[in-house]
């Protein structure tokens, strides 16, 4: 599935993405201080191979095409179609916490593509997933970050999200203390935030 307008594509996830993500998480790294910095401390360190593995496994297995897709990589709409990263959503719970059952959309966005930041992509992008989500029957669009996260939190404001929870003193990065925020999107201010009505 493709999704465009003039500045971004979104689309599936296709085999020379992988690399992509491998050099973003090995070598490009500078985005993961940004997205959940936490789960370096937390996680699994990151395996090329295993990722590899797992993603060819995911690509060779069938797909229905018209099902809704919960994730699409973020490619610029130019000659080229530069990779430069991927929005996604996931589900949260009544207490804002992750589920893996069914419960709120909460949407996610990285541009691990430092060249490609603040050039109105990231915007462009998510105005294309959340009008793809509201268009798939979802009625409420979720989005998480932390206090701390500036470059995330301009974005969420100009779309239209307003906050609806604050859990104070939530996590440690760099040995600070920040909050955890959870925003709920105001679908009329995203209109008229987005397309001035």
């Amino acid at each position: 599935m493709v999704i465009t307008d003039g500045r971004v594509i979104l689309r599936d996830f296709v085999r020379e993405d992988i690399e992509d993500r491998i050099r973003w998480e090995t070598v490009e790294t500078e985005w993961l201080l940004w997205d959940a910095p936490w789960e370096l401390e937390e996680e699994e360190p990151f395996s090329p191979d295993a990722y590899r593995d797992k993603m060819l496994r995911q690509l060779s297995t069938e797909k229905d095409p018209s099902r809704m897709r919960r994730s699409f990589q973020i490619c610029i709409n130019n000659g080229t179609r530069t990779h430069i990263g991927w929005c996604n959503s996931y589900n949260i719970d009544a207490n804002y916490d992750y589920t893996d059952e069914n419960g709120y959309c909460t949407i996610g966005i990285d541009i691990p593509e430092q060249s490609a930041r603040r050039q109105g992509y990231a915007t462009a992008a998510w105005k294309l997933f959340i009008e793809y989500l509201l268009s798939n029957g979802v009625e409420d669009i979720y989005t998480q970050t932390w206090s701390g996260n500036e470059r995330v939190l301009g974005l969420i404001r100009k779309m239209g999200f307003e906050q609806c929870a604050r859990q104070v003193n939530y996590r440690m990065v760099r040995g600070q203390s920040y909050d955890g925020l959870t925003f709920k999107l105001n679908i009329s201010s995203f209109r008229k935030l987005v397309y001035g009505k």
